[in-house]
């Protein structure tokens, strides 16, 4: 059910939503567009349901060209916060974004600004570890299930020497990101789901480093954090993350110096 505009504070407007955005003024003018409508949404003037004006209505209010009013839609669209619907029954929706969206965005911008392993280490410890003390507090019965047979997999895969350390890097990669799951807390999940190249990258210089009595001794690792969270002991749960993430990240780090020494 499409909802009606709310009623704009610094005056009225009518069903084309005069008054909710003003004339662009920029060289730039497609991010003027994507902000105009991004603060209308975080100021709650525009919600998840709402449908926008037309395409030349908001033309007209933003005083641009249809060109340049596309490029910022383009914009919000794949940031998630607009659906486009096409037909005669169609139109421009405000959405709510996926933690999937959200994570696409930060990875692009930790490439971006080009994280080091440092900088990954230095927020897994800490963020991993809250991550597990949630998961702990509040995972369902069926997280939990979820979380002990993730680990299940990585040792007997790890068992395997013939399984190849990527294999094991995603089957990791995928506990990790179970916790955050089970934190019950969105935005957690969607940094999880943010960092997981960067994390894939990282954990993949460890190939050669990685025997078969490491390998079986992450596998133990997991399933030590799968029983904190199964005990409730946030506690525990929060000191074997943290132990578990930090001594592989040391570890990353360490041959990161080494390749860059030669």
């Amino acid at each position: 059910m499409v909802r009606p505009m709310a009623q704009d504070p610094n005056g009225s407007r009518d069903s084309d939503g005069n008054g909710l955005f003003t004339a662009v003024r920029r060289t730039r003018s497609s991010d003027e567009v994507v902000g105009q409508i991004r603060r209308a949404i975080l100021e709650d003037r525009l919600k998840n349901g709402d449908r926008l004006p037309s395409e030349r209505d908001l033309c007209r209010m933003f005083d641009i060209s249809r060109a340049t009013l596309r490029e910022g839609l383009r914009t919000l669209e794949a940031l998630g916060v607009v659906t486009i619907r096409p037909g005669a029954t169609g139109g421009i929706y405000v959405s709510e974004p996926q933690g999937d969206q959200v994570g696409a965005a930060l990875e692009a911008m930790l490439r971006f600004r080009r994280v080091t392993a440092d900088d990954l280490a230095e927020f897994r410890v800490s963020f991993e570890g809250e991550s597990a003390h949630w998961a702990a507090t509040r995972a369902t019965a069926k997280d939990i299930e979820y979380l002990v047979g993730v680990a299940t997999r990585f040792a007997e895969l790890a068992d395997d020497e013939s399984t190849a350390w990527p294999v094991l890097v995603e089957v990791d990669l995928a506990f990790h990101l179970g916790v955050a799951e089970a934190s019950k807390n969105q935005v957690r999940v969607a940094i999880m789901l943010g960092i997981h190249r960067a994390l894939s990258e990282a954990s993949g210089s460890l190939s050669r480093a990685t025997t078969v009595p490491v390998r079986k001794s992450i596998g133990r690792e997991l399933h030590a954090i799968a029983d904190a969270i199964r005990q409730r002991d946030a506690a525990l749960a929060t000191k074997r993350m943290r132990r578990h993430v930090k001594k592989y990240s040391d570890l990353e780090r360490e041959l990161q110096a080494k390749r860059a020494e030669v």
